[in-house]
C-alpha cells in the first residue's frame, strides 16, 4: 500500500494528464485535479476523468500534491500550500527542490521523457528522479515512484538540473533537426518518410557503438566537396544553412 492516501495534481497540461492517467493505471485514483481558470473545469475534468476543483481549500485534506505546472508558476503555487501539512512535489527537471520550501514536507518527482496528451509512453521505462525535504519524505516518494517506473534514480537538485540539460540536446534538439530534414525534402516536393529507416538506425546505432563510433558523414571524413555542395544547396534556407556550418564546424574540430 502507498503511503498516500488522497492525491492532487496541479495543472492541467502534458505532464499532469501523464500522471494522472500513469496513476490510475496502476490502481491509484487521484482525488482532484486543481486549475486556476474556472471558465475550464468541464473540460478538464472530462479529460482526465478526475474531479477538478479551482479552490486550494478543497484541497486541503491530500496528503499529496503534485505540482505540474510550468517552472515560472511553481514558486506562486506553493505560496498557496503554505499551511499545506502533506507532502508537495513538482515535476520540474531544473527548478530545485526548495523553491516549495514555503512548506513544511517538499520534493521532487521529474519523468525525464517527453510526454504528450494522447501519446502513451511506456512509464515503467520512464527514469523517474526524486529527492526530498527529509529522510522521511524521500522514503514516501520512492514507495510510490516505485510503482510508477522500474527506474527511479535519487538525485540531487544540481545533479537533476545537468541531466535535463543534457536531455534537451538528446530530444528537443534532435526533434528540430528531424523538424529541418522533413521541410528540406517537403519544400522539394519529396516523401519524408525515406528518412525513417535512417532515424532509427542512427539512434540503435549510437546506443549499440557508443554516439562517437557510431558517426559517419562528410564531416566526419573531412569531404570538403559535399560540405561545400550541400551549404550551396542551402543558400536559400539561411538559419539552416547557419545550423549546418556550426555543427559541421564542431564536428570538424572535434575528430
Amino acid at each position: 500500500m502507498i503511503p498516500f492516501f488522497k492525491i492532487c495534481i496541479i495543472g492541467s497540461g502534458n505532464v499532469s494528464y501523464t500522471f494522472s492517467n500513469v496513476l490510475k493505471n496502476n490502481g491509484i485514483n487521484p482525488k482532484y485535479i486543481l486549475i486556476r481558470n474556472v471558465d475550464k473545469i468541464p473540460e478538464v475534468e472530462s479529460l482526465f476523468g478526475v474531479e477538478t476543483v479551482a479552490d486550494y481549500d478543497i484541497i486541503s485534506d491530500c496528503d499529496l500534491i503534485i505540482v505540474a505546472v510550468n517552472d515560472d508558476s511553481i514558486k506562486d503555487v506553493a505560496s498557496n500550500l503554505k499551511n499545506f501539512k502533506g507532502l508537495v512535489v513538482h515535476t520540474s527537471g531544473t527548478q530545485f527542490s526548495s523553491v516549495l520550501d514555503c512548506v513544511d514536507n517538499y520534493g521532487v518527482l521529474y519523468p525525464l521523457q517527453t510526454l504528450t496528451k494522447g501519446f502513451d509512453v511506456d512509464f515503467k521505462m520512464v527514469p523517474l528522479l526524486i529527492n526530498a525535504s527529509s529522510s522521511d519524505n524521500l522514503n514516501k516518494l520512492k514507495h510510490l515512484a516505485d510503482l510508477l517506473s522500474e527506474f527511479v534514480i535519487e538525485c540531487s537538485d544540481e545533479d537533476r538540473s545537468y541531466i535535463h540539460m543534457s536531455a534537451v540536446y538528446v530530444s528537443n534538439f534532435v526533434n528540430v533537426m528531424l523538424q529541418i530534414g522533413n521541410k528540406l525534402l517537403a519544400n522539394k516536393g519529396l516523401d519524408v518518410s525515406v528518412l525513417n529507416p535512417l532515424v532509427r538506425e542512427t539512434i540503435n546505432k549510437s546506443f549499440a557503438l557508443g554516439p562517437e563510433n557510431a558517426l559517419t558523414g562528410p564531416a566526419k571524413r573531412g569531404d570538403v566537396n559535399t560540405i561545400d555542395k550541400h551549404k550551396f544547396m542551402l543558400k536559400d534556407n539561411v538559419e539552416e544553412k547557419q545550423i549546418y556550418e556550426l555543427l559541421t564546424n564542431y564536428i570538424i574540430n572535434k575528430y
